[in-house]
């Protein structure tokens, strides 16, 4: 694991709803001093939507833009499968680079970078295994999380792509994060009755060796609840969940965290809400009275508030990238605020 120190530094989780990748970076430059991630911005297509995002290379896989579509088109020419394997096997992710088209974002980070002064640490996302999976299906709707070559080629491609991230933001000679986003583990025991809970975890853990590998962080997000044992259960470096509506249900799991957070894990807490309603009603002396509840929960299961503060992030609930602009502004200042608060009353830096 990297010597990063989190110290309560505020990131995001990626989806801003900007049209414009430069006025996304404006407000990610004023708000993510420390930890800055490039911004998705599913505004402008759908080819930066999560579940597209990542795609190019995908073996048997149709975009139809202009019916915002996708599919996979299963056939018995497997060269395109065959060279995913090889050039997997060869560690050549160059091949499947993210292009401007799909992430506008992370070439707008590199042009920017170098204007950040407190800059610890970079973070970027793609899509977690299990969600992209589940949503990629052929034209009698199996999705590829049920079929074993499909899922893997899924698990591979995401190798990938985040190795090529990774290469990428490796050039500004700082730790690298990279998050593996999982909306659909919150249908854990619905959808994915028939997946194995040892599948979903060989599946993370494949994906978090490949990132760790090329010494970058590992981290999963899942807004929703789900079986974080589970997940805590995996070889990741950093569990972001959403502390605004789910903290109780996750710290319920005391032990395993304390465990987590023993070994060098970092806790990123979703902590200033992604909902309309939630934005209009809440301050940020409300979501730190939250944060320090939390913290003394953690106090009195045996994890040191001093140690906790050392190892969290603090981040929106969730993407921004469904809200209107003023609403991602006031969610990604109040992260800022909260994040800037307990720095300041903790002495973290």
């Amino acid at each position: 694991m990297s010597d990063f120190i989190a110290n309560c530094s505020a990131t995001a989780i990626g989806s801003f709803p900007h049209p414009d990748p430069g006025a996304a970076f404006k407000l990610i430059s004023k708000t993510l001093p420390e930890v800055p991630c490039w911004p998705q911005l599913p505004k402008r297509g759908i080819q930066e939507e999560m579940c597209v995002q990542y795609t190019e290379g995908m073996p048997f896989f149709h975009l139809v833009p202009e019916e915002k579509r996708f599919y996979l088109e299963v056939h018995e020419d497997v060269t395109e499968l065959e060279n995913l394997y090889e050039k997997f096997s060869s560690n050549d992710f160059n091949k499947f680079a993210v292009s401007q088209k799909y992430a506008a974002g992370i070439y707008v980070l590199e042009k920017h970078l170098p204007e950040f002064k407190r800059i610890k640490a970079l973070k970027g996302q793609i899509v977690g295994p299990i969600t992209l999976a589940a949503n990629l299906k052929d034209a009698e709707g199996t999705a590829a999380l049920f079929n074993t070559t499909y899922n893997d080629a899924v698990i591979k491609l995401l190798c990938l792509k985040a190795q090529w991230q990774i290469a990428f933001l490796s050039k500004f000679k700082l730790p690298v994060i990279i998050f593996a986003d999982e909306p659909y583990l919150s249908c854990m025991g619905s959808a994915f009755a028939t997946v194995s809970r040892d599948t979903i975890v060989d599946s993370f853990n494949e994906l978090f060796r490949s990132i760790q590998s090329q010494g970058a962080m590992a981290g999963i997000h899942c807004c929703g609840n789900t079986d974080w044992d589970m997940v805590l259960s995996t070889e990741l470096d950093i569990l972001s969940f959403d502390a605004f509506i789910f903290m109780d249900k996750v710290l319920a799991y005391s032990t395993y965290i304390r465990e987590f957070v023993e070994r060098g894990g970092i806790l990123s807490w979703g902590i200033a809400p992604t909902t309309a309603d939630s934005l209009e009603r809440i301050n940020t002396e409300s979501l730190i009275d939250k944060m320090e509840k939390g913290l003394e929960y953690l106090s009195q299961k045996g994890l040191g508030k001093k140690v906790v503060l050392q190892n969290s992030l603090i981040t929106p609930s969730c993407g921004t990238g469904t809200l209107t602009i003023k609403e991602s502004e006031k969610a990604m200042t109040l992260t800022y605020e909260v994040s800037s608060a307990l720095k300041k009353r903790y002495s973290l830096h």
